[in-house]
């Protein structure tokens, strides 16, 4: 393994897959929820997919096209 790899940082609870959040809420790590504001508008979704390197936090337009993904570093 490299001295350069980090193991991926946890951002959102397994269980909380497929689950759609309100931008605000307090589950959402601040720092997600700094970038999430600066792309959201009204009609899109956000999601949480649990995966193998710590969770993601997806941005969903009104088609349900992903606008952008986050998770921290």
């Amino acid at each position: 393994m490299s001295m350069f790899w980090k193991k991926p940082i946890r951002c959102g609870d397994p269980a909380w897959y497929g689950l759609d959040f309100a931008i605000d809420d307090a589950r959402i790590p601040e720092s997600i929820r700094a970038s999430i504001a600066h792309d959201y508008r009204p009609g899109y979704t956000l999601y949480f997919a649990n995966t193998d390197e710590g969770g993601e936090w997806w941005l969903l337009d009104e088609a349900g096209d992903i606008v952008e993904a986050y998770w921290l570093v």
